[in-house]
């Protein structure tokens, strides 16, 4: 049996729109689509071709970029003494750097036998010296890693050609044998078959975020795909795949993520929208049966729009604030991780990982979330309350106690399931009816039913024949 903690953290993948594991189920779903659809259409060559194309693709895509970024980590930033692992948006409000390097030096002094925090003050220390100098280093890793993707997939493409063009040519090439082996036997006379041959600041959103770091390798393998279209086949069979894909891999999830949520506050009243560890986890259920809740919101920055330099210093100041640490079990504040063995599991050791960027509006929207959280749950009482004829004021602690850990399980139950919806509305877009388009509009159409690809190439071996003979 999964445990809950392990749940949370599935759903919680699944769930984040900036994750790279809900895309790549998505994709798998989407390239078994096409290749079992092309087998449909065009049998084993065109299958083979759309497999190699999909999935090679699949591999690029996903680990391109990544892979390429820890090798450009280990010949570009460590030779110059510098940590990869600074994340240079950090940089860019001063007096939150200041923020970072005073905060770091503290946990410093905090853990001092603790190698990861030391390495961290001194990664910034690093950096702030010339500032300039690592910035470059770190756009110039981002665009060489897009780059060499991109060239990546440039091989694969000539690969695929390459490959399906002497698939077919064998194929071509046995038949004629066959035919010529029939007529020979048949006492006719033979053909023989002759064997031929924007700013940096403006960007770094995109930079630090994996899924838009994909979004521009797709651009470059969906101008690829059109571009390298053998015939109108081909294009008008990218042109449907592109436009599903980048639509439900890039747009959708979001949208339907957004109305789920919103369906859910509105018709169940049910708020969804926190992370499922922070959902499910044990410290929320304590703060939220024992009212602990808006005692840490209360404690936040009270201004509507706080400065980024107030929340920053209240994160590392406030450690045990519940706005805080459910901040740190959705990843929106990443801590130091220490491992004590290379196959040991790396330990939480609570410290901020002051060299990461911290998005303080997303600090503040879980803040906001929170409090959410907590007013439905107190009108869920009430309308318990008056379901069963009670006076909310007279209820009992165990009375209350139960009514919110209905809500909360009622929560739970929502977050899962729009999570499920959420990916398989995506997975059923991509792997079935997408395909099915593409089937449909091959099948219905007498002229693009067979494999284009394999006539093209078998006619120009004919035509190559019958000058030879």
């Amino acid at each position: 049996m999964i445990s809950p903690i392990t749940a949370s953290k599935i759903f919680s993948t699944l769930g984040n729109n900036n994750s790279l594991v809900p895309m790549g189920i998505k994709d798998t779903a989407n390239s078994l689509g096409l290749t079992a659809g092309s087998y449909i259409t065009g049998q084993s060559a065109e299958s083979h071709d759309r497999f190699i194309d999909e999935f090679g693709t699949q591999a690029i895509w996903l680990l391109g970029i990544p892979a390429y970024k820890k090798v450009l980590d280990w010949t570009m930033f460590k030779p110059l003494g510098y940590d990869a692992g600074v994340d240079v948006r950090v940089m860019k409000d001063p007096e939150v750097f200041n923020l970072a390097k005073e905060y770091a030096k503290k946990h410093d002094n905090k853990f001092k036998n603790n190698k990861n925090v030391k390495q961290i003050s001194e990664s910034l220390e690093k950096a702030a010296k010339n500032p300039k100098a690592f910035k470059g280093l770190t756009f110039g890793k981002f665009v060489a890693s897009t780059l060499l993707t991109i060239i990546s997939y440039g091989a694969l493409t000539k690969f695929r050609h390459d490959y399906r063009e002497n698939k077919i040519k064998k194929e071509f090439y046995e038949k004629q044998a066959q035919a010529a082996q029939n007529s020979e036997q048949q006492g006719k006379p033979k053909t023989p078959a002759k064997n031929g041959q924007t700013s940096f600041t403006g960007i770094q959103d995109v930079m630090f975020s994996p899924v838009k770091n994909m979004m521009l390798v797709d651009a470059a393998i969906t101008g690829e795909r059109l571009g390298e279209s053998k015939n109108s086949q081909e294009f008008m069979q990218y042109v449907i795949k592109e436009g599903f894909f980048w639509f439900f891999m890039y747009f959708a999830g979001q949208q339907i993520k957004n109305f789920l949520e919103k369906h859910s506050l509105t018709k169940k009243n049910l708020p969804i929208d926190l992370d499922s560890r922070v959902v499910e986890s044990e410290e929320l259920k304590d703060a939220l049966l024992n009212n602990k809740i808006m005692k840490s919101v209360n404690e936040f920055p009270v201004d509507e729009h706080p400065s980024n330099a107030d929340v920053y210093r209240f994160v590392n100041d406030n450690p045990d604030n519940l706005v805080v640490k459910m901040a740190k079990k959705s990843d929106i504040i990443e801590t130091v991780k220490e491992k004590t063995g290379f196959f040991s599991k790396a330990k939480d050791t609570g410290s901020i990982d002051n060299r990461k960027y911290i998005d303080t509006d997303d600090v503040v929207g879980v803040k906001n979330k929170l409090k959410m959280l907590y007013d439905k749950g107190q009108e869920f009482i009430q309308k318990e309350s008056d379901r069963l004829g009670l006076n909310v004021e007279e209820l009992s602690e165990t009375d209350r106690t139960k009514m919110l850990e209905t809500y909360l399980n009622k929560v739970q139950k929502a977050n899962r399931w729009a999570t499920i919806k959420n990916i398989g509305a995506c997975i059923g877009v991509l792997g079935l009816i997408m395909p099915g388009v593409i089937v449909a509009w091959r099948l219905l159409d007498k002229d693009n039913q067979g494999y284009r690809v394999r006539e093209d190439i078998e006619n120009k071996l004919k035509a190559e024949m019958a000058s030879k003979s």
